[in-house]
């Protein structure tokens, strides 16, 4: 999907129901933040730093798709500051 089609919104409403399904995982099986292993407060304002965000594994800059990519947990902090590099491998992760 090419970053016009994602400006265009093709996709997005997938993308969402894939985030809020991650979100619902998060807040039942108290999943963690996949690149730094602490545990998200999902009750934070979203512009918060330790806040729930969706990191898709193939950053979208790298050519990741946005819905059929996979989602994993992670804080916007920890989000940012891996920005577009490579996925990060981590053992004995369940999330889908």
């Amino acid at each position: 999907m090419s970053s016009r089609s994602i400006r265009d919104g093709k996709g997005k409403a997938a993308y969402k129901r894939k985030r809020r399904q991650l979100l619902a995982r998060v807040r039942a099986e108290g999943l963690v933040c996949h690149i730094c292993g602490g545990a998200i407060d999902v009750t934070l304002d979203r512009r918060d730093a330790m806040s729930f965000t969706a990191d898709h594994m193939v950053p979208l800059a790298r050519g990741g798709d946005l819905v059929k990519n996979e989602l994993r947990p992670a804080h916007l902090r920890c989000n940012a500051r891996r920005g577009d590099s490579a996925p990060i491998q981590i053992e004995e992760w369940g999330a889908t």
